[in-house]
């Protein structure tokens, strides 16, 4: 028995006409009453009473015809999951994200994916270094991450792809009544006798606050190191120091800090999204390209080790010209 069978003797249940059902299917009378006279014979029971001017089912005729809808319909349902499936638009991803993505781009991709494939399940979960997110995905315990360089993990090339979200500039966090904050801009040499907050250190590769106080002639004095974004706005509200950030860092609405550019220009290391080279999954790329047009990237995903090393090209670039 095969699906064609079934198929055929569904039409001759719906029209009850051997020439209606042949013309319905597609083929001509005489073969197609074959392959109904041969599922008859494959099941030892006549299914179809021939009469003059038609056919009719029999007992037997009408409980297959329950059957047979049911397994089309399965059938037809399987098909279309499949379908789906090879979309991207069913199952689940694991998200590992930096806290500075949950601020506004892992929002912003969320709320168009939940419209467009409500059935893709998405579970972000916070890392707080990038190399906890970059070990997350080389496990398999994470799809995707987003990370920040350095990403490269030094075990050889070709690991991971990364597509770069945008060029961000660092912010500086200060107290809301510090006297700085009134400045709309603050330059680098008004920082030579701050305090600072930072993350750790691997999360700021190559060091770019240390870049830019290095520039205008003083080593920044270090208060704390703490572990996250919020964190580090956390300890300058509660006036522990000041800080630097990413643009996609900053915090809308908080009334205990302030955010203001810095000059020169100081460069943040960009935010990527990082997935397995090897992982040709319907899921992550439905993902990666789907941030890719939310965030209106016209890049393209480059290997980890490139993405690092643009990045530090751009730092080499910078400091040249400050």
């Amino acid at each position: 028995m095969e699906l064609r069978h079934l198929t055929y003797f569904l039409a001759l249940a719906e029209h009850r006409h051997f020439g209606r059902a042949a013309a319905a299917v597609g083929i001509k009378q005489p073969p197609f009453s074959q392959q109904i006279k041969q599922l008859e014979q494959e099941l030892g029971v006549e299914l179809v009473e021939r009469l003059p001017g038609g056919s009719r089912l029999t007992e037997a005729g009408y409980t297959f015809a329950e059957h047979a809808r049911a397994v089309h319909a399965a059938v037809e349902r399987a098909r279309a999951e499949t379908l789906r499936a090879a979309r991207g638009e069913v199952g689940g991803i694991e998200v590992a994200a930096l806290a500075s993505s949950f601020t506004n781009v892992l929002p912003r991709i969320l709320r168009v994916l939940r419209t467009r494939k409500p059935d893709l399940a998405v579970h972000p979960v916070e890392y707080l270094r990038t190399s906890d997110g970059v070990r997350a995905v080389l496990e398999g315990t994470a799809d995707l991450a987003f990370g920040r360089p350095p990403l490269s993990t030094g075990r050889g090339s070709g690991q991971l792809l990364a597509l770069p979200l945008m060029t961000e500039q660092a912010r500086l966090v200060l107290p809301r009544e510090h006297p700085l904050g009134n400045q709309p801009t603050v330059h680098v040499s008004a920082l030579v006798h701050q305090q600072f907050v930072l993350t750790p250190l691997e999360e700021r590769f190559p060091r770019y606050l240390h870049l830019a106080c290095a520039a205008a002639g003083f080593e920044p004095a270090i208060a704390c190191t703490v572990q996250g974004i919020h964190t580090v706005v956390g300890m300058v509200a509660a006036g522990l120091g000041i800080a630097v950030a990413p643009e996609s860092a900053v915090v809308p609405g908080r009334l205990d800090v302030v955010f203001r550019p810095l000059a020169p220009t100081v460069l943040a290391p960009p935010l990527s999204l990082i997935w397995r080279a090897d992982d040709r999954r319907a899921s992550t790329a439905a993902f990666w390209q789907l941030a890719r047009e939310v965030l209106e990237i016209e890049a393209e995903p480059v290997s980890e080790q490139e993405f690092d090393r643009r990045y530090l090209t751009a730092l080499r670039v910078q400091r040249g010209a400050s």
